[in-house]
């Protein structure tokens, strides 16, 4: 008798989550081992809600549109989950006879997997790593990190041009990203530090590290001795000594961090530094022209992976990519992590990437390597910009 099988898109979208939904029906389906592939709508609020989508009638062209657009087709989003859902959340899959679940997600959402395969024994329960913040444990990056890391990358050395010609009436320009309690996507803006020789130091602040005002403007003096302008990148997430977060707001009756960016910018003015805040927002894990084909490949990749893993009676697992580059081939293996072991858990940037003044260039090289591709128009803005560093 064939199974039926579920997926979940839980969290918060990016630009590839919709890869790897396209990779696991594509292989679900070829497998020919399943009477129904379910997807269950807006992450776990669908589970405990009941809502599906029957995914199995999806065709060809269907299923390559998903690989190329960002979002979360079924819905995702935050939903609290409790003992009350656990209990009805195997209700619901028993009464819909799914004995295998996936669920696309972070590090959120491999916790709460983990929650899901401790009360519904009888289901296998495989994870597929999803987050911008590339904040999970047991994977060297999670699919949807490498795209934000390129759009960061493009963006923050499209504002540095921009800077260099404001110079004489806008001197400090600070720029927020994503990165609620990591800063792997402001390390990210160091793609454009390494793309424009010479540029002044780029200054970049992660919630790794507390941040202190007058430590900023005393960097910040120092800076503008030497240089025209200045650049400094920030986490939304960035936290004061004392572990808070330095601006936040209210948003669905929860706060959030966020407008520290704004906040900065607001204080040097006042020190009589002009200055300009921007906030690169959900683009960042919402675009589509500035998408990592490696990111698309392993989000899509991954999603098969999972029906082989199902296939193989495995369970209470995430799979992982490997610190290695995987070639994308048929006999290519994953690297499977039990969910107990990382749920909930956050990871860090690497101390070994972050020096006094910013972030090492073996990160860079990092990631320039797991991208496989440069930014857009790189050749270019090198070229552009020998001709203004001429000035300096």
């Amino acid at each position: 008798m064939k199974a039926n099988v579920a997926i979940v898109q839980a969290g918060g979208p990016t630009s590839v989550l919709n890869s790897s939904l396209a990779g696991f029906v594509e292989a679900a389906t070829s497998s020919n081992q399943y009477n129904q592939i379910l997807g269950f709508c807006n992450g776990f609020e669908g589970l405990i809600k009941n809502r599906v989508m029957h995914l199995e009638g999806l065709g060809e062209a269907q299923l390559e549109a998903l690989k190329s657009q960002p979002g979360a087709v079924l819905g995702a989003g935050r939903y609290p989950l409790t003992s009350q859902g656990l209990s009805t959340i195997r209700s619901n899959l028993q009464l819909r006879g799914i004995s295998q679940l996936v669920l696309v997600g972070g590090n959120g959402t491999m916790w709460a997997a983990d929650q899901v395969a401790a009360a519904c024994p009888e289901v296998q329960v495989v994870g597929i790593p999803k987050t911008v913040d590339n904040d999970l444990w047991g994977t060297d990056h999670s699919p949807g990190y490498l795209s934000a890391a390129k759009f960061i990358g493009e963006a923050v050395r499209s504002l540095a041009l921009d800077l260099w010609a404001m110079r004489n009436f806008e001197r400090v320009r600070v720029v927020e990203v994503m990165g609620r309690n990591v800063g792997w996507l402001a390390a990210a803006g160091s793609l454009a530090q390494s793309s424009l020789p010479d540029y002044p130091p780029f200054h970049f602040y992660l919630p790794e590290n507390s941040f202190n005002l007058e430590n900023f403007f005393t960097r910040v003096n120092e800076h503008l001795h030497n240089y025209p302008c200045m650049l400094v990148i920030v986490s939304e997430g960035l936290r004061a000594a004392d572990g808070n977060p330095i601006a936040e707001f209210e948003i669905g009756g929860s706060k959030v961090p966020g407008g520290a960016a704004q906040l900065l910018s607001s204080e040097l003015r006042s020190r009589g530094i002009p200055s300009r805040s921007e906030v690169l927002g959900i683009l960042q894990r919402a675009n589509t022209w500035a998408l990592c084909e490696r990111d698309r490949q392993e989000a899509i990749f991954l999603g098969r992976q999972a029906v082989k893993v199902l296939g193989q009676s495995k369970s209470n697992v995430m799979l992982g990519l490997p610190s290695d580059l995987i070639d994308f081939a048929e006999g290519q293996k994953v690297q499977l992590v039990e969910l107990k072991g990382i749920a909930g858990l956050e990871r860090p940037v690497d101390p070994r990437y972050l020096t006094e003044s910013g972030i090492d260039p073996s990160f860079t090289t990092w990631l320039q390597n797991k991208m496989g591709e440069p930014l857009a128009e790189a050749d270019s803005a090198r070229q552009v910009w020998s001709i203004a560093a001429a000035q300096l």
